[in-house]
């Protein structure tokens, strides 16, 4: 990816980053799984519950181009690792639960439509898969294969839903670049930028 291509960020300076997911049920804050030590099982049976029928990007997007946003992040999938955005590697999806529909498209139309730039926010973690937690020493081929399913769905964020102008990556630690096989992951990025520039 070249300067010009991020030079807007820095341009931009003011935007709009929504954390947002399943954990909402919750009412306390988006780590409710970790924090309050809950079941991963019964955290997941409660996907179905979530149901956010009066979601409306647009008037997000319209607040936030009134206020001089310039663009905003949307929480992908957050540390739960449920996901707001359609994915053919896992059922626990806003369109596989309660919703029954891709709220990261939703978003990313509704915010694109209001002149806004688009970020997803993905979180490298996902605290429902064991090899996460074991990592590639204790856990070598678990955590290959967790690796593997991250690249999927960061290569499904960005063909399906056209560019996206950033990419906000949480949850590496405490694994390090090497072990996320970062430089392949950007390099997947760049490729899709390229594809659509």
């Amino acid at each position: 990816m070249t300067a010009v291509a991020t030079d807007w960020f820095s341009l931009a300076k003011f935007g709009l980053f929504i954390h947002w997911g399943m954990y909402a049920l919750w009412g306390r804050g988006e780590q409710v799984l970790l924090r309050e030590h809950l079941a991963p099982s019964a955290y997941r049976q409660r996907a179905t519950e979530f149901d956010p029928r009066r979601y409306d990007p647009s008037v997000w997007a319209e607040l936030a181009h009134c206020a001089g946003m310039r663009y905003a992040v949307l929480t992908a999938r957050h540390h739960d690792g449920y996901c707001l955005f359609d994915s053919a590697a896992s059922a626990f999806t806003a369109v596989h639960t309660g919703p029954k529909r891709d709220l990261v498209a939703e978003y990313v139309r509704a915010f694109r439509q209001a002149g806004l730039r688009v970020g997803l926010y993905y979180s490298l973690a996902d605290w429902q898969w064991p090899a996460y937690w074991q990592g590639p020493q204790r856990d070598p081929d678990g955590f290959a294969t967790y690796v593997d399913y991250v690249h999927t769905q960061v290569r499904e964020l960005c063909s399906q839903y056209g560019l996206i102008d950033i990419f906000w990556f949480d949850g590496a630690w405490p694994h390090s670049a090497a072990d996320w096989r970062s430089v392949e992951l950007l390099e997947t990025i760049a490729a899709c930028s390229r594809e659509r520039w």
